[in-house]
């Protein structure tokens, strides 16, 4: 994967190289090696396949987007006392059959930097993100081949030979060996015929650069992680943008950490600053295959390329078709299904419920306290958790009984958790007699996974009995899946884990990897139900979209990624158990498969909540410790994890690890002994 990303002090950017970058590598190599024989010049398709061999030491100066400078690497096994070879016998007629996965060294294909950019260090920083690479996977050290361009001043004047042996004793500057010396390399010897280059005679230097050599700009911290710390968060770019951001942006509009993302790859982000980051927020649940991955991208690009969007109301496309079928298939159930298109979580709430009253002919719609269905009128409707959401946007629609849920972390004192789901299927039952007739009940809908309640798993029985009176009273089952789908628990929808099926189930977030979409997926009578020009949507069902929610369900379908996924799920239980364990301020875990929470409480026996800002004050400081983290709960002292499904299961554990010290320092602080004591009294 591509995590290293180094930001210099002039703005220029060294990372891992992408497969976007190919053809800028073919047009940079032509310039900075312009008498090199076409033969031996790596293309746009040698670089792709680097890539696809070796991610990991393929690197590239950035000027915005712009490559300005590169290195290519692969790993070998050397052999120094064989130093006559030649770049042929490297590349073994083609480079790309010679990468050895476990090779003890690494062979670096020295490209260039732009002449425009000489002078600014980039060479150095390219060695030096070359040797961080070295010390993370534990290499003797790296290799490389240099040219000799400034021998052409010398040409008939001195040998190759001589002019080697000056450039040694610093008696003339050569443009890339008398860097590479600087930088560390140790000359080992011309190389004969290496390249065909006229400009050295087809003379090349070997190097060689150990492990145990420190290089400007090289970190072995840095190198040993995947957060890079260079200033405190925010830094100082970071706090320019906050500021334009309160100066421009509504009060209301919150913002859970002070992150200012300059560029991110799969579960790192890049601040403005240059520090890198854990993202274990996943925004709110969007990223569940990460940040730009190339399979989406790429699928994005292609659609924008043919058209953006005609609207589904004006002309039929391929991807509003494919992208449905592909919901029909995927969602339980047996029976024939249809699905629509919109922009959004809510949008899809609001469309379900709207065809569950045409449907039905009723009008009443049943929800749960703790719900979080989205922020329209209808949605916020719906939604719970009062002060926070709803405060003040009254008045609200009507037509909705809302009822308790089974949280049974908070089981009342006197019950036990069993007795208190029996009790709570009991007011469920009561419901349809002092709160609402069946017979007006159009609809029930219902997060299988509470999100903003705290992660709260639906007990199995509670979920039964739903379904049970729906079907006994002609009501619609709708799951609410914007933050528990695509992937989220493990399974492509958190109701599989029930074996239940509900007659319509909305999904976003994750379902276009981020690209805002949202869809509406039920029994095709329901679905039909609405008459001719009652749905639609001007952008719902956005091409590029679908193509971005086509690219991302191909991957989250596959066993692979969610075996993976479930993997990531028992890290997080196993670390944050460990955490519950050692620290009373963490009152509960819960959630289902890689959807994670704690619950955060001032006193373990009383299980009061520790307050919105205390809790804030752990995310603030697990932020500065290098991961990106936002609350949860209806009493805003819960943390989700809500990490991209396809992280690495160390780089999980390193990020856990940001957090647990937060953690830590609050348990540890006066702050919290002061909550402790008074939430005893």
């Amino acid at each position: 994967m591509r995590w290293y990303y180094r930001k210099l002090s002039d703005g220029l950017v060294i990372a891992h190289a992408r497969p976007a970058h190919a053809s800028q590598l073919e047009g940079l190599q032509r310039i900075c090696f312009p008498t090199l024989a076409d033969h031996e010049r790596f293309k746009a398709h040698h670089y792709i396949r680097h890539i696809e061999l070796f991610q990991a030491g393929q690197f590239v100066a950035l000027d915005g987007q712009r490559v300005v400078g590169a290195t290519t690497t692969l790993r070998l096994d050397f052999n120094f006392a064989h130093i006559n070879h030649t770049f042929s016998e490297i590349i073994q007629g083609g480079w790309l059959t010679s990468h050895q996965p476990d090779g003890s060294w690494l062979y670096g294909a020295d490209i260039g930097v732009h002449p425009d950019y000489r002078g600014r260090g980039l060479a150095t920083a390219l060695y030096a993100a070359r040797q961080e690479l070295v010390w993370r996977l534990g290499l003797k050290g790296q290799v490389t081949a240099g040219m000799l361009p400034g021998y052409a001043a010398f040409k008939g004047k001195l040998s190759v030979a001589e002019y080697y042996q000056r450039v040694l004793a610093a008696e003339i500057w050569d443009p890339t060996i008398s860097v590479q010396i600087r930088a560390g390399f140790e000359p080992r010897g011309l190389l004969a015929n290496y390249l065909n280059d006229p400009v050295c005679e087809n003379y090349s230097v070997l190097l060689v650069m150990d492990r145990s050599q420190n290089i400007k700009g090289a970190s072995r911290k840095n190198a040993m992680s995947y957060i890079r710390l260079n200033t405190e968060i925010p830094g100082p770019k970071a706090k320019q943008m906050l500021a334009r951001r309160a100066a421009a942006l509504p009060s209301g509009l919150a913002c859970a950490t002070d992150a200012v993302v300059e560029a991110a790859d799969g579960a790192l982000v890049f601040d403005v600053d240059g520090n890198t980051l854990i993202d274990l927020a996943g925004g709110i649940g969007m990223l569940a295959v990460g940040h730009t991955p190339p399979l989406v991208v790429d699928a994005i690009k292609q659609q924008a390329d043919k058209f953006i969007h005609p609207c589904a109301l004006v002309a039929t496309y391929e991807s509003y078709l494919e992208l449905a079928e592909l919901l029909n298939e995927l969602t339980p159930g047996t029976f024939p299904k249809k699905t629509i298109l919109v922009n959004s979580g809510a949008e899809s709430i609001e469309n379900a419920v709207k065809l569950a009253r045409k449907y039905t002919g009723r009008s009443t719609i049943i929800c749960f306290e703790g719900a979080y269905h989205g922020r329209t009128l209808l949605t916020l409707s719906l939604t719970s958790k009062y002060g926070l959401f709803k405060k003040g946007f009254g008045p609200f629609a009507p037509e909705i009984v809302r009822l308790p849920i089974p949280n049974v972390y908070r089981t009342p004192n006197g019950m036990t958790p069993d007795e208190y789901l029996a009790f709570s299927i009991q007011q469920l039952e009561h419901a349809f007699t002092a709160q609402a007739d069946p017979s007006a009940v159009a609809a029930i809908i219902i997060e299988p996974v509470q999100g903003e309640a705290g992660f709260l798993p639906v007990p199995a029985l509670f979920l039964k009995r739903i379904r049970e009176l729906s079907e006994q009273h002609g009501i619609v089952m709708i799951a609410d899946e914007v933050q528990c789908g695509s992937g989220r628990t493990g399974r492509i929808f958190a109701i599989e884990h029930y074996g239940i099926v509900p007659d319509m189930i909305c999904s976003a977030k994750s379902l276009a990897a981020g690209m805002p979409i949202g869809a509406v997926t039920g029994r095709a009578e329901i679905m039909d139900s609405a008459h001719l020009g009652g749905l639609g949507s001007t952008y719902g069902g956005s091409p590029v979209a679908c193509a971005a929610a086509i690219a991302s369900l191909k991957m989250i379908r596959q066993p692979a990624f969610l075996a993976h996924a479930n993997r990531l799920g028992d890290l997080l239980r196993e670390v944050l158990g460990q955490w519950q364990r050692k620290w009373p301020v963490v009152g509960d875990v819960r959630g289902l498969g890689p959807m994670m929470l704690i619950e955060l409480v001032s006193n373990r026996e009383s299980k009061a909540p520790l307050s919105p800002e205390e809790t804030l004050s752990i995310v603030r400081a697990a932020v500065s410790n290098g991961v990106l983290l936002i609350r949860a709960g209806l009493f805003s002292n819960c943390i989700r994890f809500l990490p991209p499904l396809n992280m690495p299961e160390e780089m999980l554990r390193e990020g856990l690890n940001a957090v647990g010290r937060a953690i830590e320092a609050f348990a540890a602080s006066n702050e919290y002994r002061r909550a402790s004591t008074t939430a005893r009294t």
